[in-house]
């Protein structure tokens, strides 16, 4: 009698059949969705990036009138005024307080409050409520708390018999001012990054260095910071963007004018005033295109250092 012929069962290797095409509603749903977001990027970012390129290369006048190209006339003008450099300098000055100040404050107080279990949830609150803050409100506070006659600061420094200071009125001082208050007010988000990070270590690996007989600033320097590293490095960027960009803060502690005598006139407050004070608008426009170039010059510099000590997993 002859057997039945059977199907041999399917292999799990077996070629599934291929997915159906989703139907074009879906496709209209989601441009539906995203074309208002798109729109917005599109309408506030790109297009003025956009004009203010093409303004750089021209002498614009505000009502149109005898607008004419200057090729690189605009830049060399910008190269060619000294307060652009005195700007640019106390950028560069702003940046390398604020930078690793900040990098260096958000991981030593993520590292103090990572252990905390029990007021863990308020500690961060209360880390992180300076961040969302207005500049503006707070800057008045600031303002009092500067003052040299009756400021909370200088009371600070005579508590630890430490002759008064200035502050905003002192050329030496105002810009260091101005990156204690921005310390104050932006360190929270960076600290809240680094818990996040911290979060991501390995505890196995932390109690192999343990067992090993690792130190806390051994297992901290050969395990914890190559894990974060990542997140450092993306710190570091922002960082930088941010201080390059500084304005409301020194817009509201030197009441727009970035005194005294220049000492807190920043790239981007210059361009500001250039632009809607003096309405000089294919100068700043020169000015903000050699910004964004020496942002980029930067970040890229960050990145090629970054193949040197960030550790990915």
């Amino acid at each position: 009698m002859a057997l039945p012929i059977t199907r041999p069962p399917r292999s799990a290797h077996a070629v599934t059949p291929p997915l159906k095409k989703r139907p074009m509603k879906d496709w209209v749903r989601a441009v539906f969705f995203l074309l208002p977001a798109a729109l917005f990027v599109l309408t506030f970012v790109y297009v003025p990036a956009g004009m203010s390129l093409v303004l750089g290369f021209f002498h614009y006048h505000l009502l149109g009138i005898n607008t004419t190209f200057a090729g690189l006339y605009n830049f060399h003008s910008a190269l060619t005024f000294g307060v652009f450099w005195i700007a640019f300098r106390n950028t560069l000055y702003y940046a390398v307080l604020m930078i690793p100040t900040t990098i260096f404050g958000a991981v030593l107080i993520a590292l103090l409050i990572h252990g905390s279990s029990r007021f863990y949830a308020i500690i961060r609150t209360a880390v992180l409520l300076p961040y969302i803050t207005p500049v503006i409100a707070t800057s008045i506070g600031w303002l009092w708390m500067f003052n040299p006659q009756y400021g909370m600061m200088n009371a600070v420094l005579g508590w630890f018999h430490i002759p008064p200071s200035q502050w905003l009125l002192s050329p030496s001082m105002a810009m260091p001012a101005v990156a204690l208050y921005s310390l104050w007010h932006g360190l929270g988000f960076d600290v809240i990054i680094v818990l996040a990070a911290l979060s991501n270590v390995p505890t196995t690996v932390l109690e192999a260095a343990t067992i090993d007989g690792a130190t806390h600033w051994r297992k901290f320097w050969r395990v914890t910071l190559p894990f974060i590293s990542p997140t450092m490095f993306f710190l570091v960027i922002i960082t930088t963007i941010a201080t390059l960009q500084a304005f409301s803060q020194v817009y509201a502690l030197s009441g727009g004018k970035g005194g005294p005598e220049y000492a807190t006139t920043t790239l981007l407050l210059l361009i500001y005033q250039t632009a809607f004070q003096d309405f000089h608008f294919s100068y700043a426009a020169a000015m903000a295109i050699l910004l964004v170039l020496m942002i980029l010059g930067l970040t890229l510099f960050q990145r090629w250092l970054s193949t040197k000590w960030v550790f990915y997993q």
